[in-house]
């Protein structure tokens, strides 16, 4: 009898511990120094990561200019937030990752509104299922997770440079197991034989490094970090059921942080993390429980090159 209760209270102890260990390991930014004066822009500010991102940086005073493509939940965010802290500004802007016309409206705004800004942090990304585009016809994980913040951060590109600006690029250790076919460059593409992840997803997490590779080589304080696997509605699309939540119990006990955890790197990234020609002398470095991890992946100077200058010829600017 009492073997029958003390041996389920010890594993769950035991259990319990073993995740405290974990999150401990993953990091939590420990500065709590005040941002006041400080602007920074978030894509998809209103959910996940990016909620928690805003969330934190409001509450040290910052200005968070939430760049979010539904305005109406960009306001419930808010309303969330401020149930929180009342500290900080939080301004709500409508940007569509997956059109280039709202991407252009929202950098003219940007421009002509908060023309100086401390840090845009490229959040916003997607995962799916099914084969989508852009407004533009482009492969919906390219199109929103690479060209998107491309031609963002390229149309703020001389406000950046002014006000020597921090650029965040939110990847994946995904990236490791990618590759980018220029051939089908923008383009819908079936899995490769053997792959069970989705190839498209990250195939645009490695675009993500090499984007910022080009950034860094042309004098960008640019930061690129791995949130880890998360608890968000990143995954909505793949409509989880139950019996997967037991199946992959093991992984969400190891594995998952929540979105609080998560954005701990995003965070570090965006008002802590040191940057510096010997510490990214190729910017194949990734930020991972808040400490610089080396990627596995060598970045090639000349794919770099390239995927920028299609990059660029995809968004239609010089």
């Amino acid at each position: 009898m009492i073997l029958s209760v003390v041996l389920p209270a010890a594993a769950a102890a035991g259990i319990y511990l073993i995740r405290k260990q974990r999150e401990y390991a993953w990091g939590w930014v420990r500065n709590t120094g005040s941002l006041r004066g400080k602007v920074f822009i978030v894509t998809g500010a209103n959910t996940g990561l990016g909620y928690e991102t805003t969330k934190a940086l409001a509450a040290r005073g910052a200005t968070v200019i939430m760049a979010c493509r539904n305005m109406d939940k960009a306001k419930e965010a808010i309303e969330k937030i401020r149930l929180e802290t009342k500290e900080g500004e939080l301004i709500p802007l409508e940007l569509d990752l997956a059109s280039f016309d709202s991407i252009r409206k929202f950098a003219n705004v940007i421009k002509e509104t908060y023309p100086v800004f401390d840090c845009l942090i490229n959040n916003a990304g997607l995962a799916v299922q099914t084969k989508q585009t852009t407004k533009e016809g482009i492969e919906l994980h390219c199109g929103t997770n690479h060209i998107g913040p491309f031609l963002l951060t390229n149309l703020l590109l001389e406000n950046i440079k002014k006000n020597n600006s921090r650029v965040v690029v939110v990847s994946s250790k995904m990236h490791e197991r990618a590759t980018i076919d220029f051939e089908n460059f923008g383009k819908f593409t079936e899995k490769p034989s053997g792959e069970r992840s989705n190839h498209l997803y990250n195939n645009s997490k490695l675009m993500n490094f090499y984007f910022a590779k080009e950034l860094f080589k042309k004098g960008i304080d640019v930061h690129v970090c791995c949130p880890g696997l998360c608890n968000t509605d990143f995954f909505r699309d793949y409509d989880p059921k139950f019996y997967h939540y037991i199946l992959f119990s093991p992984v969400i006990l190891f594995f998952l942080r929540s979105p609080e955890q998560g954005s701990q790197n995003i965070i570090h990234c965006a008002t802590d993390n040191v940057n510096s020609d010997d510490m990214n002398p190729d910017k194949s470095y990734i930020v991972v429980n808040i400490q610089q991890t080396k990627s596995k992946i060598n970045l090639s100077d000349e794919i770099s090159e390239k995927l920028w200058a299609e990059s660029a010829k995809l968004c239609g600017i010089n």
